[in-house]
């Protein structure tokens, strides 16, 4: 006789106790209300951003692409920093996004730095109304 004759008894476990399906689903439940907390509050941000490229120029500059995506008739602000290879920032910029030039947009833009940066990133974006 194989493995999955019928003959056999399928399933040598005890069955579960309503406790732990009820235990189960309300596991179940609670991972699903977080998941839609998060999602709910991530889509109620005004303003977003992600790092498209950087480009070290010299010693003392350093140039960052970015895109920034508006959600609202806000302009923006987003701060851009320079790191060095220990991860401290060696420069920042704040840059103003215009509403007006569309509520998508690639950036470039250029930062100081104080000595040889090797990474650039935008920190964050806010709302600026």
């Amino acid at each position: 006789m194989g493995p999955y004759d019928d003959d056999e008894d399928e399933d040598d476990r005890p069955p579960r106790s309503p406790r732990a399906i009820a235990l189960g689903w309300i596991g179940v439940g609670l991972l699903v209300v977080v998941a839609a907390w998060f999602g709910w509050n991530q889509a109620q941000q005004p303003v977003r951003w992600a790092d498209v490229g950087f480009s070290i120029d010299s010693p003392t500059e350093a140039e960052a692409t970015f895109e920034v995506y508006l959600y609202s008739d806000a302009d923006a602000e987003c701060r851009l920093r320079a790191l060095n290879q220990n991860f401290a920032e060696v420069g920042i910029a704040d840059v103003v996004v215009l509403r007006a030039d569309g509520a998508q947009q690639r950036l470039t833009e250029r930062i100081a730095t104080t000595e040889l940066a090797t990474a650039v990133e935008v920190k964050y974006c806010r709302s600026l109304g």
